[in-house]
């Protein structure tokens, strides 16, 4: 009799536990993504402008999100609700100064960082990822314009920026990605929503890049946002003047009653292997078209044009830029050959 109730109690105390760990990852489950100061949540600063809602998108479809590039897609925002994100980081000295004004704030932001710098720095996008913003992807290495570089090439500086972040970070990132300057074209777009990643462009561009001081950062912030209304705010988290600029346009934006919002994904990204990633930025331009690539023939991987007439469209239009600058001026050809080497 003794030895039963021994038993019924041993039982009991291991039914409590095993429900006690279910609650648990119940919970973690639910604050993947989450974002905070939500409406449970509470802020020490009561000047702090917090989180109105988390946001949860589907990328499912490859949404595109901003007026910049996507006037027809616009993120569903209400009227004075704006998404804060920053781009080009990590960058310690800037992105340090930048998450302790956020978290003084108790709000969320969305951080595209670059590939290199995350691999650089991953002490810092772990503290990113850590303290509950949202990562995504903003290439490998940054190149100026995707538009002046092969297809191939493109493909492997999403793929490959988002495999040294998620690396960096030791966690699933958020498949949420931005083109370096804005300068997308259709073959990436459509890659982009083949591979169920969602694209955003911006709304708000108050011009933290042109060494604008912390001051006119601000009035160009308010200035758009009192024309919009709403939208997706860029900044970026290697500028010392973004960091100056943002306790100040935080307070602002608070006191003209603007909220932000949280904007998370449904599900994470899934990377492909390393080695197809490597294999895309090879090139196979010497190799059959039906030659198979990693389980992909040649096509699938390049597209429909072939390396030579990618080349040859490349070279005209280089040319046509570098003639563009002389165009009308009396040059004879020798003095112009001169010119266009020199």
């Amino acid at each position: 009799m003794f030895l039963r109730f021994r038993c019924v109690k041993l039982f009991s105390f291991l039914f409590v536990c095993l429900g006690l760990l279910l609650f648990h990852a119940l919970l973690l489950s639910q604050h993947s993504y989450a974002g905070g100061p939500t409406k449970g949540e509470s802020c020490r600063n009561k000047g702090a402008i917090g989180v109105s809602r988390v946001l949860e998108i589907d990328t499912s479809t490859g949404p595109r999100y901003g007026r910049v590039q996507f006037k027809d897609q616009l993120l569903p925002l209400k009227h004075k609700e704006v998404v804060i994100t920053f781009d080009d980081g990590p960058l310690p000295s800037v992105t340090k100064s930048i998450l302790r004004t956020l978290k003084r704030h108790c709000t969320k932001a969305t951080f595209f960082a670059v590939g290199k710098m995350a691999k650089a720095y991953p002490q810092i996008i772990q503290k990113v990822y850590n303290e509950g913003h949202t990562v995504g992807a903003h290439t490998h290495s940054h190149p100026r314009d995707l538009r002046h570089h092969y297809f191939p090439y493109s493909r492997f500086q999403i793929e490959r920026g988002f495999q040294d972040v998620q690396t960096a970070t030791g966690r699933p990132i958020a498949p949420f990605f931005r083109f370096p300057g804005l300068h997308d074209y259709k073959e990436m777009n459509d890659y982009l929503s083949d591979r169920h990643i969602a694209n955003f462009s911006v709304d708000i561009v108050p011009g933290d890049t042109s060494g604008y001081s912390p001051a006119r950062i601000i009035r160009n912030t308010l200035s758009q946002l009192r024309r919009r209304g709403k939208g997706i705010l860029l900044l970026h988290d290697i500028k010392p003047a973004t960091a100056a600029a943002l306790p100040r346009l935080l307070s602002a934006l608070k006191a003209r009653g603007y909220k932000i919002v949280h904007i998370v994904p449904r599900k994470p990204f899934k990377p492909i292997p390393i080695a197809l990633i490597n294999m895309l930025y090879e090139d196979f331009s010497h190799k059959d078209p039906k030659t198979i690539i990693g389980g992909l023939t040649y096509r699938q991987l390049y597209g429909g044009k072939s390396a030579k007439k990618a080349k040859r469209a490349f070279r005209q239009q280089s040319h046509k830029k570098r003639s563009r600058k002389y165009r009308g001026k009396r040059y004879s050809k020798r003095v112009y050959g001169r010119k266009r080497r020199y």
